[in-house]
């Protein structure tokens, strides 16, 4: 076993060159969340919901804004009123600023306000000066103003339609970032798979050589003695046959380790024609030392409850605000108005306040509809949580039973190659001494391979079991 392990690493050794830099478990994970494709559409979603979020929170947040505007009019000819041509006429020429009774007056108003809002509070306040000038160059102005705060006390849900908007803008965001890391963590198992795949298909393609050679030489030997008459025409077609197998597998492991080191490639978003390796690294474990311990890790860590109940809240919402809107709105305005005549020099101060209450009466049946759809849902989170809550014990029992079954098939293989080996040394040594003929020698070669072989195949079925009871670990 020494000596055939000894020979297997002078092969990596000497293939390595060929096939590239060695790249390790934790730079291809790197480069695929960094550079890689999937990691790229993940990113995007969860800046798409970022985004709507930062929307949400601006409408529901403290907004600012200002207005100006400046107006003019004239009645030209208006044949309702005597035409003015000079400026001595001394009838009065408005019953009020801003509002024509003579050709030729040009009433005009500039008005600047500014509003301050938050989703339940609205202050605006605002100046108006309105003026005109008579055909006698007289001046008629006055000058207004006004503040109002308008307080919605009540319209459906607290802090209003803004503030939902806003509640389940979060419960987005934090959903998005749950699948997120669920789906970063499908990524990196990917990744981790795709790596130790590689990893097998360069032991495996290693081994093939060495068997290749092994038979090459076998022939080599069996061709010799049959030219001297010490080997039968079976012992010659056993030799054949076994040298073409190994041809053959050595081909289809050559493929094999082309696909892996592309499939790799392509999660890393590197070009295929890149030459490279997965460097040794040694088994995957799990966090974990008993599986009652892996299913309690399951239950902190797995997402997929933690959705569940997101979409729940963000449907709690959806019911409160239907049910708010079967119930009367109530709000509270209250504010000053200014005027001054500068005519006159009168001025008024007007106080306002007053009290708002609707009333729904009919709706089509939109309250109701929406109340049903949003209870409905609570009840599909609530059932997908708790069906998740009884699902993730079931998939990590299942998984641990056959990470720790092929850990012990491992176990059981390396023990077969060890006893494979043991009896190959017996029938060299039976068939130096003439017990044993060719066929017997090459078919315990055979089975030596055989017993490497399924060595391999037990070891990345055991460290891929490994890798997918850490994905359903939240790992």
């Amino acid at each position: 076993m020494t000596r055939i392990a000894a020979a297997l690493a002078s092969l990596l050794f000497v293939l390595a060159p060929a096939w590239g830099e060695a790249l390790t478990l934790g730079q291809a994970v790197e480069a695929a969340l960094a550079r890689g494709a999937d990691q790229a559409v993940l990113d995007a979603g969860l800046q798409s919901a970022q985004a709507a979020y930062q929307q949400a929170q601006a409408r529901a947040g403290f907004a600012l804004s200002t207005n100006f505007q400046y107006n003019a009019s004239e009645a030209l000819n208006d044949p309702a009123r005597p035409l003015v041509t000079t400026g001595v006429a001394k009838d009065p020429l408005v019953s009020g600023v801003g509002s024509v009774t003579k050709d030729s007056v040009l009433p005009q108003n500039v008005v600047a306000g500014v509003t301050a809002s938050l989703p339940l509070t609205t202050v605006t306040v605002k100046g108006q000066e309105n003026f005109q000038f008579a055909p006698d160059g007289t001046l008629n102005q006055t000058t207004s103003g006004s503040a109002n705060v308008t307080q919605v006390l009540w319209n459906g849900y607290p802090g209003g339609p803004l503030q939902a908007a806003l509640d389940k803008a979060g419960l987005t965001l934090q959903i998005a970032r749950l699948n997120a890391q669920a789906n970063r963590n499908k990524l990196m198992l990917s990744v981790r798979q795709a790596f130790y795949t590689l990893l097998s298909a360069q032991e495996s393609m290693a081994q093939l050589t060495l068997t290749l050679s092994q038979r090459q030489e076998s022939l080599k030997f069996v061709q010799a003695k049959a030219s001297l008459g010490q080997a039968t025409g079976l012992d010659l077609r056993t030799a054949q046959i076994n040298a073409r197998a190994a041809e053959l597998d050595r081909l289809a492991g050559q493929g094999a380790l082309e696909v892996a080191k592309r499939r790799l490639a392509n999660l890393m978003s590197r070009p295929e024609t890149e030459a490279f390796t997965a460097a040794q690294e040694p088994d995957p474990t799990v966090p974990a030392a008993t599986l009652d311990d892996a299913i309690a890790l399951a239950l902190k860590n797995r997402v997929e409850p933690q959705v569940a109940r997101a979409n729940a809240e963000a449907a709690a919402v959806d019911s409160q605000l239907a049910s708010g809107a079967t119930t009367p709105s109530v709000s509270l305005t209250g504010g000053l108005n200014y005027a001054h005549d500068w005519q006159t020099s009168v001025t008024s101060v007007v106080g306002v306040l007053g009290l708002s209450i609707g009333l729904p009466l009919i709706d089509a049946g939109l309250s109701n509809g929406q109340l049903a759809a949003a209870s409905a849902t609570q009840t599909s989170t609530h059932t997908q949580e708790q069906q998740s809550l009884r699902a993730i014990p079931v998939d990590v029992t299942e998984a641990w039973n056959a990470w720790t079954i092929n850990q012990q098939r491992t176990e059981v293989a390396s023990w077969s190659v060890e006893v494979a080996v043991g009896q190959r040394q017996i029938v060299q040594a039976q068939f130096d001494a003439g017990l044993k003929n060719l066929t017997d020698l090459q078919t315990s070669d055979v089975t030596v391979s055989t017993a490497q072989f399924n060595l391999l195949k037990a070891k990345i079925t055991t460290q891929l079991s490994a890798l997918q009871l850490q994905n359903l670990l939240g790992l």
